[in-house]
């Protein structure tokens, strides 16, 4: 009677990358079949299988079933494998088998990738949804203020129009009709400022803003400005002085002078008669030029400020009677055409300081 094997390894190895190891109770390796990793005879298999190492109880059962679908093998810790540990029931040894898994850890990893690359674009996607979003909303909200701002005036252009054009039996006296004309020149005028200033917030926001820029004396643009704030509606009552250093800068004058304005005009309507103004030019120690425009008026909280600094925004009810809400958002965006940093700090009750920071670099080289 021929005598049957109670385990044949190479049922398992032919055509496969796997390596049958039997093993004595001490976990010393006896015998080797395959070739796919090097396991040395009459070593402990723990030297060569790390993942082994505490897993000594499991394997001294009768009956130990042990998987593990994923370990590293050597001291490289680089080999991908599969262990399975059984004991032949008949014989009595103790097997392990070490399989191949190096497709599935390389399918892992890609996977891995794959999902961390798909969860990236998922989240710049949300991104451009929000961003999209929110750029909708602004545009209503642009059109709305657009079609508000520019109906305002225009009303009162062809009301006061249409009065004056209306036939009559008796002329208007002197003073109605002088009313009515200065409605419709104030109206005018406020419309070519709201068009003005949208071409120029539009032109700025697309970089269509064309500087033209040279050399020119911040006294002389400073003092021009003084000389304009003190004719400005409002003005009367006002202390508006000037202040600091006489240097000399290379940037567009007349885009200078705008972010004056609009920071003094801001300053004039915020401030009451007996309140002050102060246009000041600072050569700060590390070369920069800093324009500021400083008042002790009402100031502002962060909440105002915050919708201030939107085209449009009126953080108070008064400002709308007399501005369009983009001379802020314009001075940011001369500013930033400038390379300078656009500040403003203030508080309620303490007034309101704007700063329009510009580079050393557009200084001279002997003022630096």
């Amino acid at each position: 009677m021929t005598e049957t094997k109670t385990f044949d390894p190479r049922i398992v190895l032919d055509g496969a990358r796997i390596v049958a190891v039997r093993l004595d109770d001490d976990l010393v390796v006896q015998e080797v079949a395959g070739d796919w990793c090097d396991v040395p005879v009459g070593e402990d298999v723990r030297e060569s299988v790390p993942a082994l190492i505490g897993l000594e109880d499991e394997l001294a059962q009768d009956l130990p079933y042990l998987h593990l679908p994923f370990v590293t093998l050597g001291d490289s810790h680089e080999t991908p494998a599969a262990i399975s540990v059984q004991r032949d029931w008949k014989s009595g040894a103790l097997w392990l088998l070490l399989r191949d898994v190096s497709e599935e850890a390389a399918i892992q990893e890609r996977l891995v990738h794959q999902h961390n690359a798909l969860s990236l674009a998922q989240r710049e996607l949300s991104k451009a949804r929000d961003a999209a979003l929110a750029a909708d909303k602004a545009k209503t909200r642009f059109l709305a203020n657009v079609s508000h701002e520019l109906r305002t005036p225009l009303n009162v252009v062809i009301g006061g129009a249409s009065i004056l054009l209306k036939p009559r039996k008796t002329a208007l006296p002197a003073e109605d009709l002088h009313a009515f004309v200065r409605d419709i020149h104030d109206s005018g005028t406020l419309l070519l400022q709201l068009v003005d200033d949208l071409i120029d917030l539009s032109r700025a926001e697309t970089g269509n803003l064309a500087l033209v820029e040279e050399w020119s004396h911040t006294g002389v643009i400073v003092e021009g400005m003084v000389r304009l704030a003190k004719a400005l509606p409002g003005a009367e009552g006002i202390e508006i002085v000037q202040s600091g250093d006489r240097v000399e800068l290379y940037a567009d004058p007349r885009r200078v002078k705008q972010i004056l304005l609009n920071l003094i005009s801001n300053a004039v309507k915020a401030c009451k008669p007996g309140n002050r103004i102060e246009i000041a030019t600072e050569q700060r120690e590390d070369g920069c030029l800093v324009l500021s425009v400083c008042d002790n008026g009402p100031g502002m909280s962060k909440a105002e400020l915050t919708i201030a600094l939107e085209p449009f925004g009126q953080p108070k009810a008064h400002d709308a009677e007399s501005g369009t809400g983009l001379g802020l958002p314009i001075v940011a965006r001369l500013a930033e055409l400038h390379q300078a940093r656009f500040d403003i700090a203030t508080a309620p009750g303490s007034g309101l300081k704007a700063s329009v920071e510009f580079p050393a670099s557009r200084l001279p080289a002997a003022a630096r």
